[in-house]
């Protein structure tokens, strides 16, 4: 006996879903892997090119700067050409460039080609988040964290690959390239199987351009002062244990415990939301990031900095998805350029940290600076109703 039309549609969707949930997952997976790939050889290229630090500081700023404008066009790019189309594009564009570093031997040209990687990292960002939102929409759950934590995943095996090739003095020029050409082969059979659309309802809802706008900038702030509390335990924790005492391996491992944190949230914390709810989860997420952070400062010890780190990296690590899973279902908006613009805020919060804390530091002290952090943390949980506010009946879940 034949089954019914409605059951093979249905077969089919799910079918759908569950292919779309696995090729955004390589995304994100590789996502992460190129840019640690190419953070990994930094040391190597700046022998290399022979670059002072004044000099290496401006060109590490070039990928961050091709972010800011990769993200604003990308969101753009999202809602007039569908997100699959870009999630298809972009990741491919973003290991094209990564195999160009292979080829620049100047100071100009590695900075031209880290402008073209950012911009090419910052639209993948939202193309793959929209598809993340698209795929969260029809299953009728959060799955937005745990796309996430692999992408922190790829990253630390980009980072681990890196250094193993530098390890055994495998030239620069063929890492860039055999680990381009890897990723690609990743990336091209991904897109097929991504979803058509950004969401499958946002556009049939409307609401006043204000209220949208309004929405934006609250998540654009939200994702602000997460990116700040996200990126400065990369720059400053080491510096911080350094003060305190700790030895070069043991602060060298700040960074690494955060990290370690902030996977280990993500790969349960889809469950959380589904039950409590974004705002609840960011929200409680902030606060304890917020007290624990202030009373770590206060105390100044080695042992309780590093369990802070871990804690901190598990209560922020839903700030960010959050923010994004609800700029790309806000109802009768421009969903990709909603996401476009928040993931430009985050881009800016990346950018300006390491500069803040330092600028504030050469005034008062390091731990004074970090003060930012707990009062970020602070904000975030004022701001956490944001990723509700316009949150829609779930649909019937896939499972």
């Amino acid at each position: 006996m034949r089954p019914r039309t409605g059951t093979r549609v249905r077969t089919g969707r799910v079918t759908g879903l569950r292919r779309a949930r696995w090729a955004t997952t390589v995304v994100f997976s590789l996502h992460g892997a190129v840019f640690a790939s190419w953070a990994a050889r930094i040391p190597a290229v700046r022998d290399l090119l022979g670059m002072g630090t004044g000099t290496l500081g401006i060109v590490l700023a070039m990928p961050a700067l091709g972010a800011l404008a990769g993200s604003q066009a990308g969101g753009k790019l999202v809602d007039v050409a569908g997100s699959r189309r870009i999630g298809a594009i972009a990741p491919t564009l973003l290991c094209f460039a990564l195999g160009l570093i292979a080829a620049e031997h100047t100071t100009v040209s590695l900075s031209a080609g880290l402008l073209l990687l950012g911009a090419a990292d910052g639209a993948t960002a939202v193309a793959m988040n929209a598809q993340a939102a698209a795929v969260q929409e029809g299953y009728g759950r959060s799955v937005f964290n745990g796309m996430h934590a692999v992408r922190s995943l790829g990253a630390v095996a980009g980072g681990l690959g890196g250094a193993a090739l530098a390890a055994l003095n495998v030239p620069l020029t063929a890492q860039f390239l055999a680990t381009a050409a890897v990723l690609a082969a990743l990336a091209l059979p991904s897109g097929r199987f991504l979803l058509p659309g950004v969401t499958g309802t946002a556009r049939t809802e409307r609401l006043s351009p204000g209220r949208v706008r309004a929405t934006v900038v609250l998540l654009a702030l939200l994702t602000f002062l997460a990116a700040l509390v996200e990126d400065a335990p990369a720059s400053w924790s080491g510096v911080y244990l350094s003060q305190l005492g700790a030895a070069g391996g043991i602060a060298a491992a700040g960074y690494a415990v955060f990290s370690a944190g902030e996977v280990a949230s993500r790969v349960f914390a889809d469950r959380m939301v589904n039950r409590f709810g974004w705002p609840w989860v960011i929200r409680t997420g902030a606060t304890v990031v917020c007290v624990v952070l202030a009373v770590t400062l206060l105390i100044g010890n080695v042992a309780v900095t590093l369990a802070a780190l871990v804690v901190a990296g598990a209560g922020i690590s839903v700030a960010f998805p959050g923010a994004l899973a609800a700029a790309g279902t806000i109802p009768g908006s421009a969903a990709g350029t909603a996401m476009g613009q928040v993931n430009f805020a985050g881009n800016v919060g990346w950018l300006v940290v390491s500069p803040m804390i330092g600028g504030l530091s050469s005034v008062s002290s390091l731990p004074a600076a970090l003060a930012v952090l707990p009062v970020s943390a602070a904000g975030i949980a004022l701001l956490a109703f944001a990723t509700g506010r316009h949150a829609r009946s779930r649909v019937p879940a896939v499972r």
